[in-house]
């Protein structure tokens, strides 16, 4: 049988009913029809509001492209085959198999299905309280149902335009038992923008009254959300899907870098952490095996060493481990690596999000995973972990955003270097590194910090040598570091628009083969070296 997915099940359930009923003409209260499922206003509003744990779970739960995509765009290395770790990650790249039976069908399909459910059902909750007449009995708190439906609908359209090549773009107001053609990435990700827009709108006219905002703190799990920091977000995801629907340097180029700017100004001014626990849940049980399943990638890390030993290691065939000196707080410091493992601590310390270190130099023994592997695990979250993964987790982050911002003021039409090196300083300065304000003041200059300075980067037309990066470099740097594991696939989808990636690497996911079955559709692969879908070409650091 024909494996059906299952954001569109309901839908083709709800239309052969519809047939049936048409012929028997009775109702048939056994098997209700979809409107009169979404009848009374209660569950409307648990609809739309329970949409966005669907959204979560669906990008961090397990098995899905998130693994995979972070070893593919250099966040961590790992030579295992689970989740296509290793094979995803091996040079020359491979292209992402979406035939029948493929090892990895699972992980192809897990994120598509989520966010295309969560669409779903939020979209129909707009549709009933706007078509269906339903009412929570005051404008206020209709409104604010209304705005987090937009808000849902616009992120899972987003994350959908930002992973797979065609998705659905979901009109609300259209009938509900129609099921939306496919549509191109750039489509979908210029409906999850309008859909953000009408949940600023919506978020706006439902004023601060008692029956709308704060939002419940269960619907963003441990966020109750004043008006104002609801709005911030979703000019956040604005910025942030605007940016990084880009699948090349050009496109990230040709991106409209004065709107992500305006929207990120207007973003989130805290961090947006999610409370995990029962129902809200993260793949991150392997992340604690370390060094065979998410060490730091050396090629990354090694940027910030300051004895030359990165230097060594990109001239060497024979790519071992080595020992990372830096002023980078985020590392252990120390210059031998008794000294790094005395000064990682059992648990990092620091307040949330997450503690310091945010690498340990392992104490057990090391993988054999070169040319990638180093001795350096992340381990930021630690106290969380043990907690058994209850609590606070960072989600959305105001480093991100602020770096966000600031690559739109290095690509603006007349770029603010200044403005870019203060926002880059948020995180640059506090872990140890030289400010860049009122020193680098154009886009070519190197950082400052001598043969200490951080980060260090492969150089052309061999690449075996490194020297120190420009501002554009200096920003990549924190938004790696500031975003590992803490934000979904984010550094696969800058990575790509920075040209980063290795030559080959899939820029993005194909459409699932068992949904292409069920539109009766032919499926297709992605990426690989010379194929479609691929990166064209030697990325920055020389593969």
């Amino acid at each position: 049988m024909r494996r059906i997915n299952r954001a569109l099940s309901g839908l083709l359930v709800a239309v052969a009913f519809t047939a049936c009923s048409d012929v028997l003409n009775v109702q048939n209260l056994n098997n209700p029809d979809r409107l009169r499922v979404l009848g009374r206003p209660t569950d409307v509003e648990a609809l739309i509001s329970g949409s966005f744990a669907t959204i979560f779970n669906g990008t961090f739960g397990t098995d899905g492209v998130g693994p995979s995509a972070r070893t593919m765009s250099w966040e961590n290395a790992s030579n295992l085959a689970n989740w296509g770790l290793g094979p995803r990650s091996a040079i020359p790249r491979p292209f992402l198999d979406n035939t029948r039976g493929n090892p990895y069908q699972g992980e192809n399909s897990y994120d598509f299905s989520a966010l295309s459910k969560a669409e779903r059902s939020s979209a129909d909750g707009i549709n009933r309280f706007t078509l269906g007449g339903v009412t929570l009995g005051n404008a206020p708190q209709n409104a604010r149902a209304k705005a987090f439906g937009w808000f849902c609908l616009g992120l899972a359209e987003g994350y959908l335009s930002l992973t797979f090549d065609s998705s659905t773009a979901v009109d609300p107001y259209a009938d509900l038992a129609v099921i939306p053609d496919l549509s191109g990435y750039n489509t979908v990700n210029v409906a999850a923008l309008a859909a953000l827009d009408s949940a600023v709108t919506w978020a706006t006219t439902a004023g601060t009254s008692s029956t709308s905002f704060p939002l419940p703190s269960g619907w963003i799990n441990g966020n109750a959300m004043s008006q104002a920091q609801f709005i911030q977000l979703a000019k956040s995801f604005k910025a942030y899907f605007r940016a990084n629907v880009a699948r090349t340097p050009a496109d990230r180029a040709a991106v409209n870098w004065t709107a992500v700017q305006a929207d990120a100004a207007a973003g989130i001014t805290a961090d947006i952490q999610v409370t995990t626990g029962t129902g809200w849940v993260i793949a991150e049980n392997q992340w604690w095996l370390y060094q065979q399943w998410g060490q730091l990638n050396q090629m990354i890390g090694g940027m910030a060493d300051s004895t030359g030993a990165y230097d060594a290691w990109l001239a060497s065939p024979n790519k071992v481990q080595i020992l990372i000196q830096t002023a980078d707080k985020r590392f252990p410091s120390g210059n031998t690596r008794a000294a790094q493992i005395a000064n990682s601590p059992a648990v990092p310390a620091g307040a949330s999000p997450g503690g310091k270190p945010y690498f340990r130099n392992r104490s057990t023994s090391d993988p054999d995973a070169a040319p990638w592997s180093s001795y350096y695990d992340w381990y930021r979250m630690l106290a969380w972990y043990q907690a058994s993964s209850v609590g606070p987790f960072p989600w959305f982050t105001k480093a991100q955003n602020d770096l966000l911002q600031a690559e739109a003021y290095l690509n603006l039409p007349s770029p603010n270097i200044a403005a870019a090196a203060a926002l880059i300083d948020n995180t640059r300065v506090p872990n140890g590194l030289p400010k860049l304000a009122g020193v680098v003041t154009t886009a070519t200059q190197a950082v400052p910090g001598g043969n200490a300075c951080v980060p260090r980067v492969p150089q052309a037309p061999g690449y075996t040598t490194a020297a120190c990066g420009n501002i554009m470099e200096a920003m990549k740097w924190e938004y790696r570091l500031e975003t590992m594991y803490v934000s979904y696939i984010s550094q696969f989808y800058s990575g790509r628009g920075w040209g980063d990636l290795p030559n080959g690497t899939p820029i993005q996911w194909p459409v699932p083969y068992g949904e292409m079955d069920t539109r009766r559709h032919p499926f297709y692969n992605m990426g690989g070296v010379g194929n479609p879908g691929g990166a064209v070409g030697v990325g920055h650091y020389g593969y």
